[in-house]
């Protein structure tokens, strides 16, 4: 923690101190809600920042308005904002505005709920109808140990929301094939389900389930599309009558800090994992900016998590809130003492001017000193950021992601001079299918499989160039580049020179 703290006022000192130098660009973020999920990406949207000192971000929330979403992200196009960052309420409600800011020519990042049509930037979210399909499984498989059928009552969200949509729609195909294909080979009973609307909030999810539940007294289960509504449904059956601790099973969605802890307290049983992605949309939109290449659309990956995996993934959370509360305090801090530098320095300015030149020849050695403390600042910091950020990296990976990302290395490595080291190679080293290596591969090394592949052998180049006699050309060739021309050039790319100048 101390290492952080040191590195973090170091990056503070470094972006004041070039500030000037850099591009500045005024990224809108338009949120739908202010409950505990997108305060989670807002969080993590914050702590990404600190490593994208060139843009600031403006937040706005709806507050579950349509109208008002709209009129925010039409004062964003009025204002003429950089990109805009959008996590709609309703799919087809908040449309129209998104399509004016995109025609504006404002590139526009849809977060979670998409967009009806195909006129915005760029779209990270979950797999919602994979939300649903955890869903169905989880009641399944309770129906599976029950000799009657199972009464289910679903919390749905805001109706016209793409989540909500999308959740229920996944849940009841696959609840519906689950009979389908069952209706031939025996008669075991099927879950009857109700569902009700609690508008994603707990007070709202309370409310619709005590109602229900004064004359429905047969419900077994429980299934909210948000860990929110999923413990104001706890609630519900705790303040109910006729219900007793335990005797409704329960599942949320999110895999939220408030949810994990209600599944480690037994408020719970278990919820489905939505990843908020603020990270990788302050990345995205730092690639889009920069005319870099970024992703059209990404999908994330949802898992059910039950008691075994709630106690690790709540101690992470407790970790990850103290790091970023740590790092917002120290950055505060050193802005503080930032902004009084920069007010005495005017004032020094105005004294320099009025009383002689003298002062100005300070001035060019004060100058002259913080040019000199900038050149010792980045030759020692950059190594340490570099750290900072494989760290930041690291924290967002699972076990298996890492495993994952050790065994592909290995992999391919092992067959860097084999001519068929390719997609199909790696997809069928690795079990996956070509969809399946492309997006996992992407997910942990945040490049395509080609990209990482040539990667690997451009480095493993460098290695032979550095330590053996080998020339150019036997290297290209040792390596499967096409040409020494083509590998003179990936080479160049990468490394920034020629490799007959390493």
């Amino acid at each position: 923690m101390r290492n952080t703290i040191i590195i973090t006022f170091l990056l503070s000192l470094l972006m004041v101190g070039c500030t000037c130098r850099q591009p500045h660009y005024r990224v809108g973020v338009s949120q739908c809600l202010d409950d505990a999920w997108r305060q989670k990406m807002n969080e993590e949207m914050a702590r990404e920042l600190l490593l994208h000192p060139e843009m600031e971000l403006c937040t706005r929330i709806a507050y579950g308005s349509n109208a008002l979403q709209c009129a925010q992200i039409d004062s964003f196009v009025r204002e003429h904002v950089d990109l805009l960052i959008v996590s709609p309420n309703e799919a087809e409600a908040v449309r129209p505005a998104v399509t004016r800011a995109y025609r504006a020519g404002i590139p526009v990042i849809v977060a979670d709920r998409r967009v009806v049509g195909n006129e915005w930037t760029s779209f990270i979210g979950g797999d919602n109808r994979r939300v649903g399909e955890l869903m169905a499984q989880w009641i399944l498989g309770i129906q599976a140990t029950s000799s009657k059928p199972l009464h289910v009552l679903e919390v749905t969200g805001l109706p016209g929301s793409t989540p909500a949509t999308l959740r229920h729609e996944g849940m009841m195909a696959t609840i519906a094939k689950s009979q389908k294909s069952k209706v031939e080979s025996s008669k075991e009973p099927q879950p009857v389900i109700e569902s009700v609307m609690g508008n994603w909030y707990k007070e709202d999810a309370y409310k619709v389930v005590v109602d229900y539940l004064r004359t429905h007294k047969d419900i077994e289960v429980i299934v909210a599309q948000n860990d929110l509504m999923a413990i104001g449904a706890a609630e519900a059956v705790r303040d109910s009558k006729g219900y007793g601790n335990g005797s409704v099973r329960i599942m949320g969605v999110d895999g939220i800090m408030l949810g994990v802890q209600a599944i480690v307290d037994g408020v719970i049983e278990c919820s489905a994992t939505y990843p908020s992605c603020g990270d990788l949309i302050i990345t995205t939109a730092a690639h889009i900016l920069a005319k870099e290449p970024f992703v059209h659309d990404t999908i994330l990956e949802t898992m059910m998590v039950d008691i075994t995996a709630a106690r690790p993934m709540l101690q992470q959370f407790i970790t990850r809130q103290h790091e970023l509360e740590t790092m917002e305090l120290v950055s505060a801090q050193y802005e503080l003492r930032w902004q009084k530098v920069n007010t005495d320095r005017n004032r020094l300015i105005v004294v320099v001017v009025l009383i002689s030149l003298l002062f100005l020849s300070a001035l060019g050695i004060l100058l002259w000193i913080q040019m000199r403390l900038k050149i010792e600042i980045r030759k020692e910091i950059w190594p340490q950021l570099t750290e900072v950020e494989q760290t930041l990296e690291t924290i967002q990976l699972s076990q298996r992601d890492v495993a994952f990302a050790e065994r592909m290395k290995h992999i391919v490595d092992d067959h860097l001079t084999d001519p068929n080291l390719n997609v199909e190679f790696l997809g069928s080293a690795l079990q996956l299918s070509r969809t399946q290596i492309f997006r996992r591969v992407k997910a942990v090394t945040g490049k395509g499989p080609l990209d990482y592949i040539r990667e690997r052998r451009l480095q493993r180049a460098d290695e032979l160039l550095r330590t053996t006699d080998m020339t150019i050309q036997q290297v290209a060739l040792e390596l499967c580049f096409s040409s020494p021309g083509y590998f003179t050039k990936c080479y160049k790319e990468f490394f920034g020179k020629l490799p007959s100048e390493r």
